[in-house]
């Protein structure tokens, strides 16, 4: 009973994380910065996958369809940032083919390992292993270049932030998933109250990520 009023308490803080990050987002459009409308656009895309896959397990219908894929959506737009901010240090056709070869990857693993009822934990897996070397490269291109004195002025900072906070946690939970399915709901609230922090802290950094303005165009414009 405390493991389900937990999970639903975690769940109503994310749902409405998503819709105040869509909601600064739509109120910001105009002068968002490239990443941040991508930010959005995902997270348009977000907030009724969420709902849909509570909504179907709630009725007892079997949601994993619904990750296989998201979470190929979701890897491509966030791929999509880094092949823009990574281009002084990888060759953007070189993200493009591991976009691909993702894409590649997530349809095999669907067709021939774990079929659309099963959880895609393999190609969370990878999405996050994927996701979380981009992270690091962009760190690693920021302190090399030292472009940004205040990076937490720079909205692609608390983006890669998130992104790699929430990655790094959810990198072992996803891939131990199927393996503690068939365990007690305690071990599964566990499992998921888990996932459910990891997503608060990494839509909190997503916020922060829409409401700055970005400094390098804010200093353009004073000069």
């Amino acid at each position: 009973m405390e493991n389900f009023v937990f999970l639903e308490i975690t769940r109503w803080i994310v749902h409405l994380l998503i819709l105040a990050c869509i909601l600064i987002a739509i109120l910001r459009f105009r002068t968002l910065q490239f990443e941040q409308k991508i930010v959005f656009y995902l997270l348009s895309i977000t907030l009724p996958v969420e709902l849909v896959s509570v909504w179907l397990w709630k009725v007892h219908i079997n949601n994993n369809f619904i990750f296989h894929f998201y979470t190929v959506a979701e890897f491509l737009l966030l791929a999509i940032i880094y092949r823009k901010h990574l281009n002084t240090l990888i060759k953007s056709v070189h993200v493009l083919a591991v976009m691909i070869a993702f894409v590649l990857f997530a349809v095999i693993n669907t067709v021939f390992f774990q079929s659309l009822k099963q959880f895609n934990s393999h190609t969370i897996f990878v999405e996050c292993i994927l996701l979380i070397v981009l992270a690091i490269l962009y760190f690693y291109k920021e302190l090399r270049d030292l472009e940004n004195r205040h990076l937490e002025r720079v909205p692609m900072f608390w983006i890669n932030a998130s992104v790699i906070t929430y990655f790094s946690g959810s990198l072992v939970l996803f891939y131990v998933a199927n393996d503690l399915i068939s365990e007690s709901m305690k071990t599964k609230g566990v499992i998921w109250g888990t996932h459910a922090l990891f997503n608060i802290v990494h839509y909190v950094l997503y916020a922060i990520a829409l409401l700055i303005r970005n400094q390098e165009k804010t200093s353009a414009l004073k000069s």
